[in-house]
């Protein structure tokens, strides 16, 4: 839900999370907002804040992501700064690079604020598995996106 949608109780992100890959493990995320101070969201028109942290939690477990892929996770907090990543649907690299297919911005769970998103390219022989396979690993290539809301139209390559 937007603003646009409904101008009363909209779900956004207020301020550039700095999304990064995490310390230590990179297994996930961290966040270094510009701002110094940390990431302000809003829930259903409330507001809420998270600290700017080194190392978040690796990303939530969820399906291998197979080789020669791309993938697109979102990264959500809820109103007691939870953390839930979302995995989206999984494309052939090939068909992305040729514009055959396009990937799709993952929904956030109701109750939950998408922050930004991480992309990942599977090259070679190598899988991706969110929560075992770190961020910095061979083969895995990684982008991030700050957003305030899930984008309306799908990532190309």
């Amino acid at each position: 839900m937007n603003l646009n949608d409904n101008p009363r109780g909209g779900t956004f992100c207020l301020s550039k999370a700095g999304l990064k890959i995490g310390d230590g493990s990179a297994l996930g995320f961290g966040t270094a907002a510009p701002n110094g101070a940390g990431v302000d969201y809003c829930i259903k028109g409330i507001l809420y804040h998270h600290a700017d942290s080194a190392t978040d939690e690796p990303l939530d477990a969820a399906s291998a992501q197979g080789l020669l892929t791309t993938c697109l996770y979102a990264i959500t907090f809820d109103a007691g700064e939870n953390f839930a990543s979302v995995q989206g649907t999984p494309v052939l690299t090939a068909d992305l690079v040729s514009g055959v297919k396009a990937l799709e911005w993952p929904q956030p769970a109701d109750g939950f604020c998408v922050i930004g998103y991480i992309k990942i390219e599977t090259r070679l022989t190598y899988n991706f598995t969110p929560g075992t396979t770190a961020l910095s690993a061979t083969g895995v290539y990684d982008t991030y996106y700050d957003v305030c809301t899930a984008p309306v139209e799908n990532l190309s390559a």
